[in-house]
């Protein structure tokens, strides 16, 4: 079966993935010649579309976060198998891929008692390098609006999200400041979920197994990759369940393979889980188009949206010392701009690393395992409190002298790039110090 035959078999309930979108964002090198970014050569289209780039093209195509009009916003919750310069080996045959899936069971099972403990909705999707925890958050629910009032937005954010570009899909009519509030709000549910999964595992290093931890900040683990969260909201988008996975081609040369796929693992309406697949199951999927059509067939497509119970599970957060972190760090006054930067170049209490990654951050302060150790050393060593850490950041993307090619100003705004890292990074230094102990 080719990726166009694929297409046409799970055609329909690939439309229903789309149920809230009205754009498609798609990601292919063949967009290189048209004048894209070869680094990340993307492209929006109108839902309608949809049969061209899939049973004609064969692409891969990623939803939209934010809904359109700004109606509904997606949890893309994203977990995945981290090998640093090893990555390829997930890629290099079917026996290696579920040798380290099976790595991973724990942790996927961990988290989708999180959800069906609490009645909390989601549709599974299995991708070649872990999974996505997905369900939709319409903006007129009672629900979304609990996880509106959690979210925080920066100045850059909101600067960001009211500006309409006309000749530019994704920014047509802009993105309202209630949609970016709740994107945020599901980025801290995302944290609160690595934080308890991290806790869960914490001995899986000392007993010889993948550490656990976020945004790859271990050179080998098991990663729950929040860094969907960083960003002004418009941009993000993550790929769709029943979509093409080329990146064992486009990525590492294996042009001897089929396109894997992505897979739906399973379906929690809230009460029950439907078509629930083994990892072994759905990795043989992902490499044989046939058997993944097949697998499809138990689906509608249809991605759930949370409900009330997502209300107890933001109390439950709200009880939880990571919470108290982030109001601390919400309502501590910024460093006027320079000021940070300036203080850290006297900072004594700090060793020498964190001063070159301070004087020289290109790119050093954009890499996560990075910003984790310039974020720990100045908290911890020097008592820093984690938003002047953010502000010392913030002074560092702000810098034109250090040579940044990255939108800083739109695209990533410095405040709440440097906000975001600082925050996630500030608490994880608490966590490992057991300043952040109830969770």
């Amino acid at each position: 079966m080719n990726a166009q035959e694929y297409y046409n078999r799970v055609y329909d309930k690939l439309v229903n993935c789309f149920e809230y979108n009205g754009i498609i964002t798609t990601i292919e090198k063949d967009f290189i010649k048209d004048g894209c970014d070869p680094a990340f050569p993307v492209k929006h289209f109108y839902k309608d579309k949809l049969s061209y780039l899939t049973k004609e093209k064969g692409y891969q195509v990623h939803l939209p976060v934010i809904g359109k009009n700004s109606q509904s916003v997606l949890m893309p919750l994203d977990f995945e198998i981290f090998l640093s310069d090893d990555q390829y080996k997930l890629y290099s045959d079917k026996e290696a891929q579920k040798h380290y899936f099976g790595l991973t069971v724990p942790v996927i099972n961990f988290i989708k008692k999180i959800f069906t403990d609490r009645g909390m909705p989601f549709m599974l999707d299995y991708t070649p390098s872990g999974g996505h925890i997905l369900f939709h958050n319409p903006m007129y629910q009672r629900s979304t609006k609990e996880i509106q009032k959690i979210g925080w937005l920066e100045d850059g954010v909101r600067r960001s999200c009211g500006r309409r570009v006309q000749h530019q899909i994704m920014r047509q009519n802009g993105t309202s400041l209630d949609a970016a509030s709740v994107f945020s709000g599901l980025g801290r549910l995302a944290e609160y979920i690595a934080f308890l999964t991290m806790n869960e595992f914490k001995n899986n290093q000392n007993e010889g197994k993948l550490p656990v931890t976020i945004s790859d900040t271990e050179i080998h683990c098991i990663n729950l990759d929040n860094s969907w969260g960083e960003g002004s909201p418009w941009m993000r988008s993550i790929r769709s369940p029943f979509s093409l996975h080329r990146k064992n081609q486009e990525k590492y040369g294996r042009f001897d393979q089929p396109p894997l796929v992505d897979v739906v693992g399973g379906v929690f309406n809230g009460n029950e889980m439907k078509g629930e697949i083994t990892t072994d199951r759905a990795v043989d999927c992902m490499w044989d188009l046939w058997y993944a059509a097949e697998n499809s067939e138990q689906f509608d497509g249809y991605i759930p949206s949370s409900n009330d119970t997502i209300i107890d599970f933001i109390e439950e957060y709200k009880k939880s010392d990571l919470y108290a972190f982030h109001c601390d760090f919400d309502k501590q006054t910024d460093l006027g701009p320079g000021e940070a930067l300036y203080r850290a170049r006297k900072e004594s209490n700090v060793p020498d690393w964190s001063k070159y990654v301070v004087d020289n951050p290109n790119p050093m302060a954009v890499q996560p395992i990075n910003i984790k150790g310039l974020v720990y050393d100045f908290t911890i060593r020097a008592n820093w409190h984690p938003k002047h850490v953010a502000n010392l950041l913030r002074d560092i993307y702000s810098n034109k002298s250090f040579g940044w090619v990255q939108d800083f100003y739109d695209a990533y705004p410095a405040d709440e790039k440097a906000n975001f890292w600082a925050r996630t990074f500030g608490a994880f230094a608490y966590w490992q110090t057991d300043r952040l102990i109830y969770l």
